[in-house]
């Protein structure tokens, strides 16, 4: 029994689009996927440059490394490609990235860090990953490493299948399976009702996916807490920005973000304490 069930790859999909469902992104409002992630760029652009990114994206070079697939011949893909946390990185090392994203903000940020380090061999492409056709664009097998880190773009088996139709070497996919923050929990009491939903923990399903397709992924956790200070009005737009999916952002709503961020800053500054489990799967095609 325990062997069929690892087998059975519909059993795993299912359970996969079943905890996405329940999940926080399946509360999120139609339509608002865009708009989201252009409201982000500016404060994901930010992040990218500190210590916590550099860590991250040195981990990712590490087990790129570790697998053998850079090199100056290599090309990247790298899907949710944000503002280039892992693209800027990898292009000092690989013949050429192609760094794709559906947010216009996301690729203006990365295109402009392209111009600071001088960068030429970083292919931008705007696309939603599930758009995506892989004939079209040239990318059948076309890769040496796929990348698709911290992105909501791998959401079914679908677009899984078409992340691996991408490679020919290896493939690495990471995502947060928890992610504690205690004034996204309270404002959530304050402005939805309840608790705030879960993350699903979308790797552990994707694990076992890819093992009854065949593959023999690995899989790493890693905990993570950060701590950043932010003026009040950072502080804000940063919770502004986390509600956008989820509420209509009217006065009323806003004014119970502003005095929550007001009644808990010190001297004009607010500290965010946050704590991520994050997953990486990386599994040779």
């Amino acid at each position: 029994m325990t062997r069929e069930l690892f087998g059975d790859s519909l059993f795993w999909e299912k359970m996969w689009q079943e905890a996405r469902a329940k999940s926080l992104y399946g509360r999120r409002l139609p339509g608002r996927e865009e708009e989201y992630w252009n409201r982000r760029a500016a404060s994901f652009t930010s992040h990218s440059r500190s210590r916590e990114a550099q860590e991250r994206a040195a981990n990712i070079l590490h087990l790129l490394g570790h697998r053998n697939v850079l090199d100056r011949e290599a090309e990247v893909l790298d899907i949710g490609c944000g503002p280039g946390t892992y693209a800027l990185v990898l292009a000092r090392r690989v013949r050429r990235v192609v760094a794709l994203d559906p947010s216009p903000e996301m690729l203006s940020a990365l295109k402009r860090r392209m111009q600071e380090e001088r960068l030429e061999n970083i292919e931008v492409v705007q696309a939603a990953w599930e758009d995506v056709d892989l004939e079209d664009l040239g990318f059948k097998k076309r890769f040496k490493a796929v990348l698709a880190l911290m992105t909501p773009g791998i959401r079914d088996a679908a677009t899984l299948k078409k992340m691996i139709e991408a490679c020919h070497g290896v493939c690495v996919l990471g995502g947060h399976v928890r992610q504690e923050e205690e004034g996204r929990r309270e404002l959530w009491r304050k402005l939805i009702g309840g608790e705030i939903p879960p993350l699903a923990p979308e790797a552990f399903y994707i694990f076992h996916l890819l093992y009854s397709w065949g593959y023999l992924p690995s899989l790493e956790l890693e905990r993570r807490p950060i701590w950043r200070e932010m003026s009040v009005d950072e502080a804000v737009a940063e919770y502004e920005n986390f509600f956008y999916p989820y509420i209509d952002l009217n006065d009323q709503a806003r004014r119970i973000i502003t005095d929550y961020v007001v009644s808990h800053a010190v001297e004009g500054k607010y500290i965010q304490k946050r704590e991520f489990i994050a997953a990486y799967l990386c599994w040779s095609v």
